[in-house]
């Protein structure tokens, strides 16, 4: 038996079954035991002997039935509860029926079928249930045991009945309190993705309204700058050109933006001439600062596809790491666990702020709107990857972006 098909063993309704069928024949043959050697009770061992093994049969094909990954829909799982039932009924008509103190074990079923099946199921298994056992009062063998035996046999057989049951009772119900805590934890963790989701399309449709509004103020901007650069003097054409360049650059990045649900048709790109693109484009937007970008995985740079939405996410960071620490950025690319990983390094104050950043939308400790890092983490996580920061070792900040290659790839 492989592991995979083990651990299976252990999840869904069936696989409990199975368990708790197991011991249930291991306790009666035991029990079956301890009554003959121990009491001298004469069991009918054939018939008897015949109904375990019938049940040890249907536990092998139960095992067998586990081994499968379909899940096993409610009418399956009621076979086999009324299978277990049918034992017990026949085990109890051979050994004295309702004077049996066993006999509380016709209940297992019906609590089983209360857990795991729909309430119409677990009606039918409780009425099935008060009907053998009312059988077992009128159709029964008086078991044969030796008067001075009888009393010490019935307290015992009701005690442990009763511990049996509190050890069944007390394992489901502990088993339905932890489902039901996985259960809240999954509503909460729905909420609060839905709550940030929410959020981020918020910010897209006010960032589009804004997107749409600045086009005539730059489109006036670029005639001005075209006037001034016309009688400028050599002291103030830097400057303006600079000033044109910034301008031309704002308006690459509406035009991107309109043109971003068309981007999955793009080539693809080795990831390393791609990052060295995006930087490219960075120094426009901040030329004081330095960036450097290097490719350190140990295999070659594969061919991505990457969304537009994955570039702003990036500069997004890019402008973090700068504010932090004017000096150097470095931007390192690899593949690593069937993904690319980029880590963007400053030497600024620490991971603390930036974290802080991500988890409060509307934070920031530059003054900022403190949108830019809580955006990007939505729109990396929406990609498949995740963003994950570190401090270095002689200080400053390493975000990573990890994404899965096969997002990027289609």
């Amino acid at each position: 038996m492989t592991v995979k098909a083990a651990a299976n063993f252990h999840l869904g309704p069936l696989g409990r079954l199975f368990w708790l069928r197991n011991f249930m024949l291991a306790g009666l043959l035991l029990l079956m035991l301890w009554s003959e050697h121990a009491i001298g009770v004469r069991l009918p061992w054939f018939a008897m002997g015949a109904t375990l093994l019938l049940l040890a049969v249907l536990n092998i094909f139960t095992a067998l039935r586990l081994k499968q990954a379909a899940p096993a829909r409610p009418p399956e799982i009621l076979m086999h509860l009324l299978a277990d039932l049918a034992g017990l009924t026949v085990l109890l008509l051979y050994t004295g029926g309702w004077a049996n103190p066993f006999v509380s074990l016709l209940l297992l079923p019906v609590v089983m079928a209360s857990l795991l099946l729909p309430a119409a199921m677990a009606w039918l298994a409780g009425c099935l249930s008060i009907s053998a056992y009312s059988l077992v009062a009128y159709v029964n063998v008086p078991l044969d045991i030796p008067p001075e035996k009888a009393f010490y046999l019935h307290v015992s057989g009701m005690w442990l009945t009763f511990a049996v049951s509190v050890v069944v009772v007390v394992f489901m119900v502990l088993k339905l309190r932890t489902l039901l805590a996985e259960r809240e934890h999954e509503l909460v963790a729905f909420r609060e993705e839905n709550l940030r989701n929410e959020q981020v399309v918020a910010v897209a449709l006010t960032a589009a309204g804004a997107a749409h509004e600045l086009g005539t103020p730059l489109n006036t901007l670029a005639l001005l700058n075209e006037s001034l650069l016309a009688d400028a003097d050599e002291k103030n054409r830097e400057d303006l050109e600079l000033m044109r360049t910034q301008i031309e650059r704002c308006r690459s990045l509406l035009h991107d933006l309109s043109r971003s649900a068309q981007s999955a048709g793009s080539a693809p790109i080795a990831a390393a001439d791609y990052l060295m693109r995006l930087a490219e484009e960075w120094r426009l937007l901040r030329p004081a600062v330095e960036v450097e970008v290097a490719w350190t995985g140990a295999h070659s740079a594969p061919p991505i596809r990457p969304p537009a939405s994955l570039g702003q996410s990036l500069i997004n960071l890019l402008n973090n790491a700068a504010d932090a620490a004017p000096g150097l950025v470095r931007i390192e690319g690899k593949t690593i666990d069937d993904g690319l990983q980029i880590d963007i390094l400053d030497s600024g104050p620490g991971p603390a702020p930036a974290l802080r950043a991500m988890a409060e939308p509307g934070h920031s400790s530059k003054g900022g709107l403190g949108l830019g890092l809580f955006l990007s983490n939505a729109s990396i996580e929406n990609l498949g990857g995740h963003v994950t920061l570190s401090e270095r070792e002689h200080g400053g900040t390493c975000v990573s972006v990890w994404l899965p290659l096969t997002g990027l790839q289609k």
